[in-house]
């Protein structure tokens, strides 16, 4: 609901009333202005444009958005989606015709060698751009050429199926709590979306997280593994035998160790214990 309207446009509208809506970029006050074919019906200040901070990279690319919007004389209310999932994190494959969405598919994601479950679940709540892959019967799903996970067997998504023989073929993807569902037509008589063009990305980390190790795992950092002898002189030194030994640095490890018990043993909580 806009804090700012202009009731010179909405009360010259039928009550309850949903229009289709752009939003302009307002650099001059940070938010948004709301226009309509009928003209400018509010405007979204920079305090509310801060809860969704992904908008910032249409603002960035000059660009402007379009939804709909439900007009009720002095009220208006916009509709901008659920945060974290209205912008996609990454860019729409290079040639790839995009579907529309409308029906959600969860995807097997315990398949793939490329992204672990501890990376998807550091995405935390997130939308991204995916492309799938007929491949020996079966649709594979990758994002930024990795494999994501498995959509199915072809022959339970036959009309995809067709027309990956057809066209590169792209969907948004939808992430929350380590799980992935891609947007799938719901319509068949409406499959395909407008192509998205490419933002600039507010994240200069790749879009996938470095995985976590794994418990009994071997790490390449040095400082992981610590060997207190190396800041140990050898014994043919010539200095004072009070000068040639340091202090061996004490390390209180226990909270970090339960910490990392705990993550990586979750899933084993709550489970009674086997007799």
């Amino acid at each position: 609901m806009l804090d700012y309207v202009c009731l010179s446009a909405t009360l010259a509208l039928p009550a309850q009333t949903q229009i289709p809506v752009t939003l302009e970029a307002d650099n001059r006050t940070g938010g948004w202005r709301v226009r309509s074919m009928f003209g400018t019906v509010g405007w979204l200040t920079a305090e509310e444009a801060a809860e969704f901070p992904d908008m910032e990279r249409l603002r960035s690319a000059g660009m402007t958005a379009s939804t709909t919007a439900v007009v009720d004389l002095d009220d208006v209310a916009v509709n901008l989606g659920l945060a974290p999932w209205h912008i996609a994190r990454n860019d729409q494959p290079e040639g790839t015709v995009l579907l529309a969405g409308g029906v959600a598919a969860g995807l097997d994601t315990s398949m793939s060698s490329d992204v672990q479950s501890s990376q998807i679940e550091a995405l935390g709540t997130a939308c991204v751009f995916v492309q799938f892959h007929h491949v020996a019967g079966s649709i594979v799903v990758t994002v930024d050429d990795a494999v994501l996970g498995l959509l199915g067997q072809a022959t339970d998504f036959e009309l995809l199926t067709q027309l990956l023989a057809q066209a590169p073929i792209a969907a948004r993807a939808y992430i929350a709590d380590g799980m992935v569902a891609v947007d799938l037509p719901a319509d068949p008589n409406n499959l395909f979306a407008p192509s998205v063009p490419s933002l600039p990305s507010l994240f200069d980390a790749p879009l996938i997280p470095t995985p976590l190790p794994t418990p009994g795992e071997d790490t390449e950092d040095a400082m992981l593994s610590f060997d207190p002898s190396e800041y140990l002189e050898s014994a043919e030194a010539t200095k004072p035998k009070s000068q040639r030994f340091l202090t061996t640095p004490q390390f209180d490890d226990q909270p970090a160790t339960e910490a990392f018990e705990a993550l990586f043993r979750k899933h084993d909580l709550g489970k009674p214990d086997e007799d």
